[in-house]
């Protein structure tokens, strides 16, 4: 197991990607997928994510991927398996490239065991951390600072702070980032031309329910909410109450957990607005450069705000999300237009 430093890769090269589950974390990884895709077009490209992007995943196979698995969501032992099973078939891997830098990521890096590894794994004898290069990709692997606002002057090979461009540059690929691509989908029924979402995986991104009522109010024409089933939501997503009182209120078409994956970015395809904080349907949206706004922690916006002339990104003052105003957001919105 040796660090990958840009060593040229064979046509027909073996390449498995890392990456957690959550919506953005996929799409980011989508401009890789496509680069190594090209570049292995002989070969394979494979993808262990998780169970909440599964639908994504499996959808992508054949495109983006050769073949998938879940690292996350399905009992750790299985995707050793799995793992092992598969690079067993095709002969091993000839780069491992995790993007994620928890514990079961570098584990399973190590335990895929490719000619080379990049991205964050724990060392052969499982006794500490795989060292990155001694080069300008391994100090900023190294480095802890990804949203410090002099990110591209201290790595120039950097064009701009944008984390999808950030672990483009990490594997050493060099050129245009290629645009976000996800599998799409026809959504089954008629869907609002504008569209919301209003859950995180953080509270710190929320805005108030109390916003999100006088925002709604003052549009003026349906508004679909996207989001996971309240269930799934309630477990990850923090906004299950404050979204059931939009919905019972009638400011809102409830659309969440009835359009697979694939569907939401199908909907998101046909919409003509979109008002969303910092989540993954932001990262859909951009992919069909809708008209959006993206709603951000101020700390935040340069690292995961996706280079979309459409998407008008709104911070707040200071740091919190919720002191973000009605009014800065409506004024957006209607600068925006709608295409």
């Amino acid at each position: 197991m040796r660090r990958y430093v840009g060593e040229p890769l064979a046509t027909d090269a073996k390449v498995a990607i890392l990456a957690n589950d959550a919506l953005g974390n996929f799409a980011i990884c989508t401009p890789l997928a496509q680069a190594f895709r090209k570049d292995c077009s002989e070969g394979v490209v494979d993808f262990y994510g998780g169970e909440r992007t599964r639908e994504l995943e499996e959808a992508a196979v054949g495109d983006l991927f050769d073949w998938r698995a879940s690292l996350l969501g399905a009992p750790f032992s299985a995707a050793v398996r799995n793992g092992l099973e598969r690079a067993q078939q095709i002969g091993g891997y000839d780069l491992v490239l995790n993007v994620e830098i928890g514990a079961a990521h570098k584990a399973f890096a190590a335990t895929l065991g490719g000619d080379y590894v990049c991205g964050p794994a724990l060392s052969e004898t499982g006794r500490g951390e795989f060292d990155f290069p001694e080069d300008e990709r391994g100090d900023l692997w190294r480095d802890k600072n990804w949203v410090d606002a002099r990110l591209t002057h201290r790595y120039p090979f950097l064009e701009s702070p944008f984390i999808g461009e950030i672990f483009f540059r990490l594997a050493y690929r060099e050129g245009t980032l290629p645009s976000y691509k996800f599998p799409s989908a026809e959504p089954p029924f008629s869907v609002p031309k504008v569209l919301i979402s209003t859950g995180a995986s953080l509270a710190e991104k929320l805005w108030p329910v109390s916003k999100w009522r006088e925002l709604l109010q003052g549009i003026g024409e349906e508004v679909g909410l996207l989001g996971a089933p309240p269930k799934r939501q309630a477990e990850f997503y923090h906004s299950t109450d404050d979204e059931h009182s939009l919905v019972t209120e009638g400011l809102v078409t409830d659309l969440r957990g009835k359009l697979t994956l694939p569907e939401v970015v199908g909907a998101l395809a046909k919409a003509g607005r979109v008002v969303t904080i910092d989540n993954g349907i932001l990262h859909f949206a951009a992919a069909n450069d809708v008209p959006t706004i993206g709603l951000y922690r101020k700390e935040i916006a340069g690292l995961w705000a996706p280079p979309n002339p459409n998407l008008i990104v709104i911070t707040p003052p200071n740091t919190a999300v919720a002191d973000i105003s009605v009014g800065d957001v409506r004024s957006a919105y209607d600068a925006l237009g709608s295409r």
